[in-house]
């Protein structure tokens, strides 16, 4: 049955107006959802509290993921800075290639899910403003639980700050692999606007995991003990609108519109607590 919806839009960070607009849900069903994808990493920081020297702080990558069957797939991510504090002369490289199961899957029918109708922003000499439109209603979210793990490899300038090491500039070379579970929710929505007759999709893509990093490390400097070699990292990966410019009745999505985004936390041997934040575009879609 479909659905009319008069919902009212929160707009503004500083002020806001409410005003009402009428939509009809034509579909409701997060299976329209992609199931991988290809992206250009065109932003992505990545620094250890410990090793500065050693950050990128502008590097630019490629991120995939590839469904070989239903509930498996292969997952990979390619980096290299052009951007960086030090130098040891060595080319830099991130990469990691592994594996990612789903265990089970479901779909829950949510009263109060808030989607995200449009985002914003302007600047003026002093102040930033956001503008987002959201609306809540009921809507079905989909939700897999998986694991995965895979090899991983990373190299940087490296920076002693610990005593019993020389402070001269090195090379730090982390080669392992990682091991976690996650979670991933999903949302589609196709709608028609009453006023204007124009159908449109919306949709986004959360995923949440936690890995174990075992990270052998060598050093270029041999004056290190190299008994540390445990990490881990809680992130986040967000995808908007992950669907078809089909299910998007022929309409394709902007630059922006296809964007992707990772947040992540975490520790690496030898280089302290880690934060990494990288922005795509997703160029293909599976």
């Amino acid at each position: 049955m479909k659905k009319v919806l008069t919902i009212g839009f929160l707009i503004g960070l500083f002020g806001h107006s409410i005003y009402g607009q009428g939509y009809e849900v034509l579909n409701d069903d997060p299976s329209k959802l992609i199931k991988g994808h290809v992206a250009l990493e065109y932003l992505t920081v990545d620094s250890g509290m410990d090793n500065v020297s050693g950050s990128y702080v502008w590097a630019l990558g490629v991120n995939i993921f590839y469904p070989l069957l239903p509930s498996l797939g292969l997952e990979g991510s390619l980096r290299t800075p052009l951007l960086k504090i030090d130098s040891s002369g060595d080319l830099a490289i991130a990469a990691e290639a592994g594996v990612s199961k789903n265990l089970f899957s479901k779909t829950k029918l949510k009263q109060d899910l808030k989607v995200l109708m449009s985002f914003s922003q302007s600047s003026s000499f002093r102040t930033t403003t956001t503008r987002t439109s959201t609306l809540t209603m009921p809507g079905h979210v989909r939700t897999e639980y998986f694991v995965r793990g895979g090899g991983y490899f990373r190299n940087s300038s490296y920076e002693s700050t610990e005593a019993g090491l020389t402070s001269g500039l090195s090379t730090i070379t982390h080669s392992g692999g990682y091991a976690g579970i996650g979670i991933s929710r999903g949302t589609f929505f196709q709608f028609k606007s009453e006023e204007t007759q124009e159908s449109f999709a919306l949709g986004s893509i959360f995923k949440f995991y936690a890995d174990v990093l075992i990270l052998p490390t060598s050093i270029k400097n041999p004056a290190y003990d190299d008994s540390d070699f445990i990490g881990w990292r809680l992130g986040v990966k967000w995808y908007n609108s992950p669907y078809s410019s089909e299910n998007n009745f022929g309409r394709k999505k902007g630059f922006f519109g296809n964007m992707f985004a990772i947040g992540e936390l975490g520790t690496r041997p030898y280089e302290g607590a880690v934060i990494t934040a990288s922005v795509g575009y997703i160029i293909k879609k599976f």
